[in-house]
């Protein structure tokens, strides 16, 4: 399934794999994958199949001849597993802490990379007219990647995983290289004061 969803030049067969290793990860029959296999999954299979097809996505040429509806398509199924599997097993995922900040900070890499370094808004015409254009395709893409990555920095707030780094005098690891990476990022940087204070309550 792996293979398929990376390298496949069939666009509708990437998809397909994408969505049945998504599945697979998810484990929605049990939690019958054992923690340490999980980790490995996702650190050698998921979030590099992800990533890597995520930045060949954004490459797209201004005069490739491609369905920009499709490449969106593959880009939320590639969102979906970064994330989905991470929340689905993050309890489980947070009681080996090594090989967890491992799989976050990976995927806070591949969300740097998304989201970029400005917010680079469209113009609102552009925006509503039902047309997809490469610029409303990078647009949508930010916009669901951070919500998604917003998801999981709430959900680990509410896990104690994650407090706001301001208030503490020796900030855990996790904290400390969570608030650096979205300080870093251009589209969450306005969000980054709004997402602490939810640590703070």
């Amino acid at each position: 399934v792996a293979e398929p969803a990376e390298k496949s030049r069939n666009g509708n067969v990437r998809q397909h794999a994408l969505t049945l290793l998504t599945d697979m990860v998810l484990d929605r029959h049990g939690t019958c994958i054992p923690l340490l296999s999980l980790c490995e999954i996702m650190n050698s299979i998921c979030i590099p199949i992800a990533g890597e097809r995520i930045t060949d996505l954004l490459r797209i040429p201004r005069n490739a001849d491609v369905d920009l509806e499709e490449i969106m398509i593959e880009l939320e199924l590639c969102i979906s597993l970064l994330f989905k599997p991470f929340l689905h097993h993050l309890k489980n995922l947070v009681s080996l802490e090594q090989e967890f900040l491992g799989i976050w900070i990976s995927m806070l890499g591949i969300m740097t990379h998304l989201l970029g370094d400005d917010e680079a808004p469209m113009e609102e015409d552009d925006y509503d007219d039902g047309i997809m254009t490469r610029e409303k395709l990078f647009r949508l893409t930010q916009e669901l990647g951070s919500e998604h990555l917003r998801n999981a920095v709430m959900v680990l707030i509410a896990m104690n995983v994650l407090v706001n780094d301001d208030d503490e005098a020796e900030p855990s690891q996790i904290s400390s290289a969570t608030w650096a990476a979205i300080g870093s990022i251009g589209y969450c940087r306005p969000l980054i004061d709004e997402w602490k204070g939810t640590a703070q309550c």
